[in-house]
């Protein structure tokens, strides 16, 4: 055996699925969704009205011009978390290498509101191993905050409810039809649909794809085809073309498409 080969990403991601304990955040009780069942209970119980926008926070290099404050509800996905962690935050985990660190090791801070899981049944071999992964943890334990798994692979009713009306708000509102890419278009998606649901202001940071150079918020990086690959530009552009086009307060700083919605003048 190449013992070197153990430390490639795949299979330091398996191994450390398998290895690592959970922390003790983790308790063994499952995640209840009797309550949740539609996209306005999910802004209830994240309390959405009582925040003034909704910040969508990447990890581009253009992360950097965002200034925190207490009155916004920031999204976050992969290591974004770190640049928002002191503040109100939802995180949104889709990536495999952060859904095994999140699983095993993740303590969320007291600004922590919750997290959620949007893994979609597209047939992809890499999207039905993440999902089995959140739901062999989310029929058995959580955390002190609640986990939403969204997905149309076979979970439970109101699990399926969300993601039906997550795509359906994408197509009806947005003109749009959802696919898959990663973590931050997952999270942008959501908190678009979110901010539209609840008439809040969305700002975006961070989301380049590429834009800016081979790098992130914090440190040079090689940037991979998920996030400035040509096609998946396209879809983003499809995305933001028809968001910008809604009757909303959008301001978007990243580097890719950076726009800034009249009703802010």
């Amino acid at each position: 055996m190449n013992l070197f080969s153990l430390f490639r990403k795949r299979n330091y991601i398996y191994f450390y699925h398998i290895v690592k304990p959970y922390t003790s955040s983790v308790i063994k009780r499952k995640s209840e969704y009797d309550n949740y069942d539609s996209l306005t209970s999910i802004c209830d119980y994240f309390q959405i009205e009582q925040y003034k926008k909704i910040t969508v926070v990447a990890s581009g290099p253009s992360a950097t011009k965002l200034n925190l404050d207490d009155e916004t509800l920031y999204f976050c996905c992969n290591d974004s978390i770190n640049i928002v962690d002191l503040k109100p935050h939802i995180y949104v985990v889709h990536d495999n290498f952060y859904l095994v660190k999140y699983l095993k090791s993740f303590k969320g801070t007291e600004k922590w509101k919750g997290t959620i899981f949007w893994i979609f049944n597209n047939n992809s071999q890499t999207n039905y191993i993440s999902f089995k992964k959140v739901y062999n943890y989310i029929i058995n334990k959580s955390r002190s905050k609640r986990e939403f798994l969204i997905t149309n692979f076979n979970y439970c009713k109101n699990s399926e409810s969300l993601n039906a009306e997550l795509v359906l708000t994408l197509q009806k509102e947005f003109d749009f039809t959802y696919k898959s890419i990663n973590s931050g278009f997952n999270m942008l998606l959501i908190a678009s649909v979110l901010a539209f649901k609840a008439n809040k202001p969305l700002e975006v940071y961070g989301f380049d794809m590429g834009e800016g150079g081979d790098q992130y918020y914090n440190k040079t990086a090689i940037i991979g085809k998920s996030i400035k690959g040509v096609e998946n530009k396209k879809i983003v552009s499809e995305f933001l073309r028809s968001l910008y086009l809604k009757e909303m307060k959008i301001n978007n700083q990243s580097n890719f498409m950076t726009f800034k919605s009249k009703h802010l003048d």
